[in-house]
């Protein structure tokens, strides 16, 4: 099926429509969401909270100092409490990802995960 955007008639493919126009009208469960599970490494996700070199991370850890916020991070993906819903580029309302520009369940994660800075 065909189908054109309403506010410019310019037909309608997966990207947007150039006029700005989105179909937040359709409901989330008429679309087809897509579940991933592909975590980044804890390393990764404690450097993006902390923002912390990966390479000062890897020298502390080398130096045997071990870090609580480390440890947690890894029993948050371990137990699936990191998701796309904790990420920045995930929008809530319409299940939707900016950066890899699918509908993902909520329960999804990929290795573009980019935490909120509170956690």
């Amino acid at each position: 099926m065909v189908e054109f955007c309403p506010k410019c008639g310019n037909l309608l493919r997966k990207k947007p429509c150039p006029c700005g126009y989105s179909d937040r009208e359709s409901t989330p469960q008429s679309r087809s969401l897509i579940t991933i599970w592909s975590p980044p490494n804890p390393n990764i996700i404690y450097c993006k909270l902390t923002a912390t070199s990966l390479e000062k991370l890897k020298l502390m850890l080398s130096k045997g100092i071990h870090l609580e916020k480390l440890k947690e991070i890894r029993e948050k993906l371990k137990n699936h409490l990191f998701s796309c819903c904790d990420c920045v580029y995930y929008h809530e309302e319409i299940f939707h990802c900016r950066l890899k520009n699918k509908y993902l369940a909520k329960d999804s994660i990929c290795r573009s995960f980019e935490p909120y800075e509170e956690m």
